[in-house]
């Protein structure tokens, strides 16, 4: 009797497990799928902030998709028409200053998709953080 009850929850758990595998690879949505094409620079300065956002280097490069912070950076002393970009609070880079020119005079304050990248280590190389963000042209900061 306890010998066909096993049985029963044996094959009840493995039916289980087969139907949620095959339920997640249902669930893949890539018509939501973004595309990160715009690179900010300065990243290099940054890196402590990434390690923190994207966690330790390892053998494979990250990918850790996030939500970034455009701002306007008029008191850059550096450039005034700076906009820096934060993830999760954290300084991580700018967007170049030839971008920044042609938005000069607005202020920018926009939640964008983002991903850091990179950040591996190995036997042989080890790669910074980078980040790149959803936008496909600087028009979309406005």
């Amino acid at each position: 009797m306890w010998l066909i009850l096993i049985i029963i929850v044996a094959i009840a758990v493995i039916t289980l497990i087969a139907r949620t595998s095959e339920s997640n690879k249902k669930t893949i949505n890539f018509n939501n799928a973004q595309v990160y094409n715009y690179e900010i620079v300065g990243e290099q300065s940054y890196q402590n902030n990434l390690y923190r956002i994207a966690g330790k280097k390892e053998e494979d490069s990250k990918f850790v998709e996030v939500m970034a912070m455009a701002i306007s950076e008029p008191s850059n002393p550096f450039d005034k028409n700076a906009v820096k970009i934060e993830i999760n609070g954290l300084l991580v880079g700018y967007i170049n200053k030839n971008d920044a020119r042609l938005v000069a005079g607005k202020k920018i304050k926009k939640a964008i998709p983002a991903v850091v990248v990179g950040g591996w280590l190995d036997d042989d190389s080890e790669g910074s953080y980078g980040v790149k963000l959803a936008i496909g042209s600087i028009k979309e900061f406005l």
